[in-house]
């Protein structure tokens, strides 16, 4: 009985000693923010919405270029020229 008490005591102080075990390790930080995925974070509806409006403005800046282009092609070459042809 002896050799049992001592050996359980023996255990009981290797195991006490390590510490208490937690019950979730804590995951260890990093740099940078894992990454999220877009369907994750917003609805359907909203990420619809977004790609309309950026459809438009995609559409409003090409709109822009072909006026500038518009006006360039009109101040070397005269409408006049343009409409003898």
């Amino acid at each position: 009985m002896d050799f049992r008490y001592s050996a359980a005591l023996a255990l009981t102080l290797a195991l006490g000693s390590a510490g208490p075990v937690p019950a979730h390790p804590h995951p260890k930080p990093s740099s940078r923010p894992a990454a999220l995925d877009a369907r994750s974070l917003y609805s359907i509806r909203a990420l619809r919405r977004a790609k309309i409006i950026l459809q438009l403005k995609l559409l409003e800046l090409r709109a822009e270029h072909l006026e500038r282009v518009r006006r360039a092609v009109e101040r070397r070459i005269p409408v006049d020229e343009l409409l003898k042809s």
